[in-house]
C-alpha cells in the first residue's frame, strides 16, 4: 500500500482496470438497457429481430453466461480448505444435484413424458419446487451482487460507508428483489390460475406491479441522496465507477418492465459484472506477470468449453447418436441447468465472504504492490 497520503491519493485502485472495471460493472450494460427502452419503445418489430439476432448470432450463452457459473467451481474447487469448511456446498449439494437429475430422467423415462414447447403436463416435484424458488434466489442473487460490486468500488475508492449511506443505498436493491419476485409472478400467471373469478388475478397483479414500480422509483430516490450524502461526508464526488452499478441494475429492470422479452439481456449483464471477480482471483491466485495473458485466454477457453459439455450434454449426446435425443434426457438437460442454477447460488454465498482473509486476499491481494 502506498506509505503516505499523497501517494494514496494520485494511485488509482481497481479490480481489473479503470476501463474494465466500468465497461463491466455496468457502463456497457447501462448503454444497451438504454438502448431497448428507447428502441423496443418505439418499433417493437425490429427489436423483436435484433434481441432474436443477439440470441443467435452471437452465442451470449455460451460465451458469457456458461462461463460464469464455471468460474464460480474453479474458485470453489481450487481452494482445498473449502471441502473442509464448506462440505455442504462442496459435497453433498452436488450429489443431491446429480441425484436429482437421475431421479428426474428415471421419472421422465417411466411416465413418457412428451416435452413439446408450450406443454403444460406434469413436472416431477422436485422441478416444480425448483421452479417455485427460482425466482427469489435468481432475485437475490442479481441484487446483491450489484450490491457488492458497489460497496467493492466504493471500498477501491476509499470511501467508507455509514448504516445511513448503507440503507439509504440497499433499500434500491431490497426493491428491486421484489419487483423482480413479483415480475416472476406475472410471468408465470400465477395469481391469474389462483383467482380466475371475472378476472381478479390480473387485477391484483397489476395492482402489485404498480406498486413495486412505485417503491423502485422511491427508492432511486433514496440511493441517490445515499450517495450525495457519502460524498458530503468525505468532501469529494463519488466517482462514476462506485454508484454505475447501482445506476446499472436500475436500467435492467427498466429494461425488462418496458420490454419483458429482454429478460435474456438481464441475466447477460449480471454475468459479465460477475466474471471481473473470478477473473481477479485467477490473476492472483494462479497468474505470473510473464504468462498473465496466455493464461487468462486458456482460462476463459476452459470456461467456454466446460460450459458448453455441462450444459448442452444432452445434446452432445443427440450428436453422438446421429441427432436423436430421447425425450427423457432432454428433460434431464433441463433439470441440470436448474441445479446448477441453484447450486451456483449457495456457491456464491462461500467463496466471496470478504470477512475471511483467504478471499480476501484472493480479491484484493494485487493491491499489496500499489
Amino acid at each position: 500500500m502506498p506509505k503516505n497520503a499523497s501517494q494514496s491519493a494520485n494511485v488509482e485502485k481497481t479490480l481489473i482496470s479503470p476501463r474494465v472495471d466500468l465497461l463491466l460493472g455496468g457502463g456497457l450494460s447501462l448503454v444497451i438497457a438504454l438502448i431497448v427502452i428507447v428502441y423496443g419503445s418505439i418499433n417493437v418489430t425490429s427489436m423483436d429481430g435484433a434481441l432474436i439476432a443477439v440470441g443467435t448470432y452471437l452465442f451470449t450463452d455460451l460465451l458469457i453466461n456458461a462461463p460464469h457459473f464455471m468460474a464460480s467451481y474453479r474458485v470453489l474447487y481450487s481452494r482445498r480448505d473449502n471441502f473442509r469448511k464448506h462440505p455442504l456446498v462442496t459435497i453433498v449439494a452436488p450429489v443431491l444435484g446429480i441425484g436429482l437429475i437421475a431421479y428426474v430422467g428415471l421419472w421422465s423415462y417411466r411416465n413418457s413424458l412428451t416435452i413439446e414447447s408450450g406443454q403444460s403436463g406434469a413436472l416431477p416435484f422436485p422441478m416444480i419446487v425448483l421452479n417455485a424458488l427460482a425466482p427469489v434466489l435468481l432475485g437475490w442473487h442479481y441484487v446483491g451482487q450489484s450490491w457488492g460490486t458497489t460497496a467493492c468500488f466504493a471500498s477501491l475508492s476509499g470511501f467508507r460507508m455509514t448504516s445511513t449511506h448503507r440503507r439509504l443505498i440497499r433499500v434500491g436493491f431490497y426493491a428491486l428483489f421484489l419487483y423482480h419476485i413479483t415480475w416472476g409472478c406475472q410471468a408465470m400467471g400465477l395469481l391469474e390460475a389462483w383467482y380466475p373469478q371475472e378476472d381478479v388475478g390480473i387485477y391484483m397483479m397489476k395492482a402489485l406491479m404498480s406498486a413495486c414500480r412505485v417503491l423502485v422509483l422511491a427508492s432511486f430516490v433514496l440511493g441517490a441522496a445515499g450517495f450525495w450524502l457519502l460524498g458530503k461526508s468525505q468532501q469529494r464526488i463519488v466517482p462514476l465507477k462506485v454508484w454505475l452499478p447501482w445506476c446499472a441494475t436500475y436500467s435492467w429492470y427498466v429494461m425488462v418492465d418496458v420490454y419483458p422479452q429482454s429478460f435474456f439481456l438481464l441475466q447477460i449483464f449480471h454475468a459479465l459484472q460477475y466474471l471481473m471477480f473470478p477473473a481477479r482471483v485467477e490473476m492472483n491466485e494462479h497468474c505470473r506477470d510473464g504468462s498473465m495473458k496466455m493464461h487468462m485466454l486458456l482460462y476463459y477457453l476452459s470456461l467456454v468449453v466446460i460450459g458448453f459439455v455441462v450444459f448442452e450434454w444432452t445434446q452432445i449426446l443427440g450428436w453422438t447418436a446421429g441427432g436423436v435425443v430421447p425425450r427423457y434426457f432432454l428433460m434431464m438437460g433441463t433439470a441440470t441447468m436448474m441445479v446448477v442454477n441453484v447450486h451456483h447460488y449457495f456457491t456464491d454465498a462461500v467463496i466471496w465472504k470478504i470477512r475471511d482473509p483467504v478471499v480476501r486476499k484472493s480479491v484484493f491481494g494485487h493491491l499489496d504492490a500499489t
